[in-house]
């Protein structure tokens, strides 16, 4: 399984008619794909402003049809005509992954939050990292209760790796993240692996909140 990704960074004025427009063009999208489209903004995290449409995708030649279809279709490149008013400048960024570890939890929620840690693996760690990846996400599993899933970039920085955690209110990602830092033997075993397999100043958490 894939889980595709685009996201933007809207600028600071007309913030209600930025988010109406995310919306419409979200909708757009699921009209004409056979993919089920989500729409995230980023919390608690950097870069304020930044969009994420996400999907999930058995195949790329799915992703490949539903951009054709796009494409093709002049009502939705109208909408993103449209949208180059409330962009911030910034570059647009699509994003694959490739789940290694997919937790089949995640498929039987609405999730309202998630966050995303990105890494990057170091030379000669691939396929230990990539073990310690799928660990470390059912250790996040058994800690927090939260559906959490693991999967490595196909594009982007070399070696790149992701795991997603997915909540249903605030409270519970408040919940995770202190159960998580409560858990002495869990910061052990990330330090004690992650230190080696994980290329040091490379790993980056964001949190979203879901928008529709």
């Amino acid at each position: 399984m894939y889980l595709f990704s685009r996201s933007t960074r809207l600028g600071p004025s007309n913030q209600r008619e930025a988010m109406e427009w995310s919306v419409n063009v979200t909708q757009k999208v699921n009209q004409i794909s056979e993919l089920d489209v989500s729409l995230w903004t980023t919390v608690f995290s950097p870069a304020l402003g930044t969009l994420a449409w996400t999907a999930a995708a058995e195949t790329l030649a799915q992703l490949e049809a539903t951009s054709d279809k796009l494409v093709a279709d002049d009502s939705y490149l109208s909408l993103v005509e449209e949208g180059a008013k409330f962009s911030s400048g910034e570059a647009i960024d699509d994003a694959v992954i490739q789940l290694i570890h997919a937790d089949a939890d995640a498929a039987n929620t609405q999730p309202q939050y998630a966050t995303v840690v990105q890494a990057v693996l170091t030379p000669g760690s691939s396929v230990r990292g990539i073990e310690i990846g799928v660990e470390i996400a059912q250790r996040v599993k058994k800690i927090t209760g939260r559906p959490t899933s693991f999967g490595a970039a196909l594009a982007g920085p070399y070696g790149g790796v992701g795991w997603f955690v997915v909540y249903d209110s605030v409270e519970q990602l408040q919940a995770a993240g202190e159960a998580l830092d409560a858990d002495s033997s869990f910061v052990q075993f990330v330090d004690k692996e992650g230190s080696k397999l994980y290329q040091a100043g490379a790993t980056v958490q964001t949190a979203y909140r879901r928008v529709v």
